[in-house]
Formats: structure tokens, C-alpha cells, sequence
């Protein structure tokens, strides 16, 4: 008996000529062939009954196959379920187990295909042509079953049989879509496996390569690097199809930059911020091969797309930063297609052809912070959150991100300064042992001692609070016995200036801030430290968002295309969605002595 393993539907099936499984759907017949059929099955049985063990098996497989051509599986199921296949030639062991497993992945249950796969008798008794059927089963079983890599290992088996290009890209694309499915942990253990051969291993380290693409700004590609020491192998010769290197992709190269920002109304401050950081990176660039002209618009002048679209048309320019204002992010979104690339720095509900969102949300770092939970081992988390606008933001962004990572959404408060102690009681049900202790005196008339609990179905808590409320946060999660639960929070339990004595009682929150914030000064951050009092301050990150900016927009279309492409940037590790919206990787920190401490 041999476990191979696998995974993808009979997809194989296309691809290998003159092995294709002969079809199970019910065929056309009369009412008088239907009779006739069934009186065939009924003498099929009863000579079954009457033979030997293995003769008998082939009766039966014969029934069995009528019934499933006439759309009764589960008839044909229970015919199979008796027949002690170990005894069997290993054809007929072979076909039995087929149709078994056929009739499985029918009614999409990939672990009963697998339970049947687990006594096919060893391949090597086997025909070519029934070796590569029974790959087929089990890469559509491992499919189902909602195994990747095993899916992957079992395609790239079956890949050296296949000659023709064009089903030979199919099959590559095939593999390559399992591998992008599989796990980071999954994939860096099957990477150390010693007995891994050599077309295995060139696809795991081109699946790794394809994470690991170092900074886009640098140049630097692992793909490049994986190509230029696996030359020979067919994954080098017939590349999946949307696996691009980021070298390959031309940059964005503009002659002139239209900055859409407001310069009057309560954004303007936020607006003129940014203006200096794109202005900071711009001079910083001068000394490059190709710095376009900026051309600076005032973005409250427009109200409508149609008005932003023909200021840039008159001015000439080929790209837009811009606009800030949400709602006018909004109405370009309802284009279909827009007809020069915005890079917008806020976030809307939809996305447009040549639209690219970047921003500071809240959203964002909710999103990291449950990620690095997840990352570290946590399953079911409590989420404590203020009560206001951005605080059910992170909210929805918390519970959301943990729970399509596999965690468990355990209960979730939102908090008012003034109640702290009645909400994280009440979070924690620590308010409950007490209530139960106090009816349960009533109703016996003891003064008993007791002890109170907190819940124990919570192995982590998701926290988003400023630093005057995260101070009082952490000693009363203490106090009501959660000092134990880590605490991933959001940047803004930091002030972004360090203050040891006010932030003593964060001792043990980690939380996810910029590198602006966290790493030493860039070239950028020191210039406009030696002209600016307020780069240290929440309001200073709108400068790392104006360099950003700047920095960011010749690159998009590599972030696009490459996949894994990120650009270190002072807001984060910048990816690109499928979305053409920004996502922000933050670095991590842990309160040590009420100082951050980075965790690397």
C-alpha cells in the first residue's frame, strides 16, 4: 500500500492524451434497456453470491459500475463497501478502488477519497496509463480536501509525462496556483525535507523566491537569482504565467506630477505636511537620472472628477498624487477607467482603472496587528476598542483579518474612557463570578470567601487605544487577572515620543508602528527634522506619507505585476493589492521599562 499524495482536480485529465477515465454520467436509455439493465445487475449479483472471492469481485465491480452510469451512487457505494480488496489481483484492486473514489470526489468529499486512495496497491504494479489516472484521483482528492502542497507535489510527479508545450503550461500554471495557496510554515518545512528530488525542490525555492523579493527599489529579485541557478529545470523553461519579475515591468517614468492637495479647510495643514514631505523626496532625487517637474493644484478648487481630470489635461501632467479627501477618492473610484494613473492618499469602498489608493488608516495597522497574532500562535482573541469612528474601524478590521486567518473571534468591547473598569469587567466576565458569588450568599445566607475569575476561552486580546487610555488599560487587565493575555495593539498607544515614566504601565503591550517612528532617521526624516518641531508627533507621519508618495509612484505597475514585489517605504513594507490599493507592513515593538523596544 502506498500513500502517495496529492491534490487538484482531474485536471489531468485534459492534459494526458489516451488516459482519460471513461465517463461516469448516466447515458440515454429507454424504459425497456432500463428493465433490461436492472434485471443485468440483479444476475450480476446473484452469480456473485455463488463464486469465488475474486471472481465475485468482479461481479459486483460490474454492478456496481451499471449503477453509477444510471445515477444511483449510493447503491452502487454499498455493492463496493463489502469487498475485501487486499486480496485482490492489483487491477481489479486498481478499478474497485477508482470508482470508490470517483463517487467521492462526485459528492466533494475530498477525506473520503483519500480514506479510499489509502489502499490503491502500489504504482509499481501498476500500468502507465493506470499510474497516471491514479495520480489524477488524488490530486482532485488533496483539492478537496483543501491540501496544496500535497496537490503541488503530486502535479510536479506527474509532470514529466507531459511533452506537448501548451498542456505543459496548463499543468505548470496548475502547480504554481497550489503553491501560491500553500502556507509559509508549510512550505519553509517542506524546503528542509533531505529527500525532496530535484524538480521538488526547484519548485519549492521558486515558490519561496517569489515571497522573498527583497526591497523593489534596490533592483534586487530572487526570481532572477532562483533563474540563474535552476537554468535546467522545466519551471525555468516554461514559466507560470503570472509569475513576471519585477525587472521585467517598466517603471513609471512622467515628466511632470500634478500634487492634488487641499490648501484651505481643515486639511490644509494635513495637505501642506505632505506637500513637504513629496517635496523633501523630489529634492532628494535630483541627483537621479529622471526627475519629473511637480505642478502643484489646489484640490478644494475642484469638486467633481470630471474637473480634476481637465485641470490635469490643461497642465499637462501624467500623473496625480492625490487627491487626500476622501469623498472626492470616492467619486473617482466610480470611473471605470480613468484616463492618467492617480496615486489617491485615502481609501474608498471601490477601485478604477488606473487608481491607486495609499493612505494612514486605522484599517491597516488593525489588519497587521491581528496578522502578527495569528503569526505567533494565537487562535481566539478578545478585541477592546474604543467607542468611536475609528475605533469600530479597527474593530471591524481586527475581527475580520483574524478570522479569515483561522482564529476565533472569542468577544469584543467597546470602550468608554470613563467606564474602563465596568467595560474590560465586563470583556473578561470577571463582573459575572462576582455576580454569581453575590446570588449564590443570597440564596444560602453564607458569607463565604471567593475568588474571581476571569473567562480562560481567550488566548490573546486586540487593543486599539491612545496612550492615556492604554495606560489605564493594561494595570486594570492586570488587575482582573489578564496580565498574562498578550496584547497586540495598534501605533496609537504610542505617542511617537519616548516617555519612560508615563509609559510604564504599557510594559508588555507590542504593538506595530512606521519605521519613520521605530527605525533610526532616514536621510528624509533628518531633512526635514532641521526645519520642522513636529516630526516626532502623530501629525509628523504625514510627512512619511508625502515621501512615500513620491518614492512609490514609479514603481506601482512592478508592485502590480510581480508578485511578492514590496518597496520598504518610511509608512512601511509596501505591497500592492489585487485592489490597487496599498498595504502597509509595519515593524513590531514591545513596551520594555516603558521604553519600545523592536522585535525582530
Amino acid at each position: 500500500m502506498i500513500l502517495k499524495r496529492l491534490s487538484l482536480t482531474v485536471a489531468l485529465t485534459s492534459l494526458i492524451a489516451g488516459c482519460a477515465m471513461p465517463p461516469m454520467s448516466p447515458p440515454l436509455v429507454t424504459e425497456g434497456q432500463s428493465s433490461s439493465q436492472e434485471a443485468n445487475i440483479e444476475s450480476l449479483l446473484a452469480q456473485a453470491r455463488r463464486s469465488s472471492p475474486i471472481r465475485s469481485a468482479e461481479l459486483k465491480l460490474q454492478a456496481a459500475q451499471l449503477l453509477a452510469s444510471q445515477g444511483e451512487p449510493d447503491h452502487a457505494a454499498d455493492i463496493l463497501a463489502d469487498i475485501d480488496t487486499s486480496i485482490l489481483p492489483p487491477s481489479l484492486q486498481f478499478n474497485i478502488i477508482r470508482l470508490k473514489t470517483q463517487q467521492a470526489l462526485d459528492s466533494n468529499d475530498g477525506e473520503q477519497a483519500l480514506s479510499y486512495l489509502a489502499y490503491m496497491p502500489s504504482l509499481s504494479t501498476l500500468p502507465e496509463g493506470d499510474v497516471l489516472l491514479s495520480e489524477q484521483l488524488y490530486a482532485e482528492a488533496y483539492n478537496l480536501n483543501g491540501q496544496p502542497l500535497e496537490e503541488a507535489k503530486i502535479l510536479i510527479e506527474g509532470s514529466d509525462y507531459i511533452q506537448d508545450q501548451e498542456k505543459r503550461q496548463n499543468l505548470h500554471d496548475r502547480i504554481w496556483q497550489a503553491l501560491q495557496s500553500t502556507g509559509d510554515e508549510e512550505l519553509h518545512s517542506a524546503l528542509q525535507q533531505p529527500n525532496n528530488n530535484y524538480l521538488l525542490q526547484g519548485w519549492l525555492e521558486l515558490a519561496l523566491a517569489s515571497r522573498s523579493i527583497a526591497d523593489i527599489k534596490t533592483q534586487t529579485n530572487n526570481i532572477d537569482n532562483w533563474l540563474n541557478l535552476w537554468q535546467a529545470h522545466p519551471a525555468a523553461q516554461t514559466m507560470p504565467d503570472n509569475l513576471a519579475s519585477p525587472q521585467s515591468i517598466d517603471l513609471i517614468n512622467v515628466a511632470r506630477i500634478g500634487v492634488l492637495l487641499p490648501t484651505t479647510g481643515s486639511l490644509a495643514k494635513a495637505g501642506k505636511a505632505i506637500q513637504d514631505g513629496i517635496t523633501t523626496a523630489h529634492y532628494a532625487n535630483q541627483g537621479s537620472s529622471y526627475t519629473p517637474e511637480l505642478v502643484f493644484l489646489d484640490s478644494t478648487l475642484y469638486n467633481t472628477p470630471e474637473e480634476i481630470i481637465q485641470a490635469a489635461q490643461e497642465k499637462e501632467v501624467q500623473l496625480i498624487i492625490g487627491p487626500l479627501e476622501k469623498d472626492k477618492v470616492s467619486a473617482l473610484s466610480q470611473y471605470d477607467s480613468l484616463p492618467l494613473p492617480f496615486l489617491a492618499l485615502n481609501y474608498a469602498e471601490t477601485s478604477a482603472t488606473n487608481l491607486y489608493q495609499f493612505g494612514l488608516s486605522a484599517e491597516d495597522e488593525a489588519r497587521d496587528a491581528a496578522t502578527q497574532a495569528i503569526n505567533a500562535g494565537k487562535r481566539y482573541a478578545l478585541i477592546l476598542t474604543p467607542n468611536s469612528t475609528w475605533g469600530n474601524r479597527a474593530e471591524s478590521a481586527f475581527a475580520d483579518t483574524f478570522s479569515a486567518l483561522g482564529g476565533t473571534i472569542v468577544a469584543r468591547k467597546s470602550f468608554n474612557t470613563g467606564d474602563l473598569n465596568q467595560d474590560i469587567a465586563q470583556l473578561l466576565k470577571t463582573d459575572e463570578s462576582k455576580t454569581r458569588a453575590i446570588s449564590l450568599r443570597k440564596a444560602t445566607g453564607l458569607n463565604f470567601e471567593f475568588e474571581e475569575r476571569r473567562r480562560q476561552d481567550a488566548d490573546t486580546i486586540l487593543l486599539a487605544a491612545r496612550p492615556q487610555d492604554a495606560r489605564l488599560i493594561k494595570p486594570i487587565l492586570s488587575f482582573y487577572f489578564a496580565g498574562d493575555l498578550p496584547v497586540y495593539a495598534t501605533s496609537q498607544v504610542f505617542s511617537g515620543s519616548i516617555n519612560s515614566a508615563a509609559d510604564i504601565d504599557l510594559n508588555g503591550i507590542m504593538f506595530g508602528d512606521i519605521p519613520w517612528v521605530l527605525s533610526p532617521p532616514s536621510d528624509n526624516r533628518r531633512a526635514l527634522n532641521a526645519i520642522r518641531n513636529n516630526t516626532n508627533t502623530r501629525f509628523g507621519r504625514l510627512y512619511a506619507l508625502g515621501i512615500d508618495a513620491y518614492n512609490l509612484y514609479p514603481y506601482l505597475q512592478q508592485l502590480g505585476a510581480t508578485q511578492g514585489a514590496r518597496l520598504q517605504g518610511e509608512t512601511g513594507m509596501l505591497s500592492l493589492s489585487e485592489q490597487n490599493k496599498i498595504n502597509r507592513h509595519l515593524q513590531w515593538a514591545i513596551f520594555e521599562n516603558g521604553s519600545p523596544k523592536l522585535i525582530e
